[in-house]
C-alpha cells in the first residue's frame, strides 16, 4: 500500500510541474503528460525536472525554486540518459586543479580516441 501512495505522490508532483512550468512542448506544441517528465532531483529548496516530448523528441531541463515559486527551463541536446543527468547533477563542483590535471593529461597524449 505504501508504494502506491509514493506513486500517487509522484504523479501529483508531475502534474504540479506540468501546470506550473510547462504544459506544452516549446518546439511542436504537444501537451505534456506525467509520463513525459522525470524528476531528476527534488530537495526542500528546489527541483530539477526533465521534460521529453513524445511527438518531436525534444528535451528540456527545468529548475523550480520552491521558496519563491520561480522556474527556469532550457532546451537540452545531449546523449546522456536521465539517470546520468541525475548522477552528474548531484556531484560536487569540479575544481580548477582537477580541470588542469585533465588538460595536462590530454596534452601529454599523442592520440585521443573517443
Amino acid at each position: 500500500m505504501r508504494k502506491s501512495l509514493n506513486n500517487n505522490n509522484l504523479e501529483k508532483k508531475k502534474k504540479f510541474f506540468i501546470e506550473n512550468i510547462a504544459r506544452f512542448c516549446d518546439k511542436c506544441g504537444q501537451p505534456y503528460s506525467p509520463k513525459d517528465l522525470e524528476i531528476i532531483q527534488d530537495t526542500n529548496m528546489s527541483s530539477i525536472i526533465h521534460f521529453s516530448c513524445t511527438n518531436c523528441k525534444s528535451n528540456h531541463i527545468a529548475t523550480f525554486i520552491k521558496p519563491i515559486g520561480i522556474s527556469n527551463r532550457m532546451p537540452i541536446n545531449t546523449d546522456l540518459e536521465i539517470e546520468e543527468i541525475g548522477k552528474f547533477a548531484s556531484m560536487k563542483e569540479t575544481s580548477l586543479e582537477e580541470i588542469l590535471e585533465v588538460y595536462m593529461y590530454l596534452k601529454r597524449r599523442k592520440e585521443i580516441k573517443v
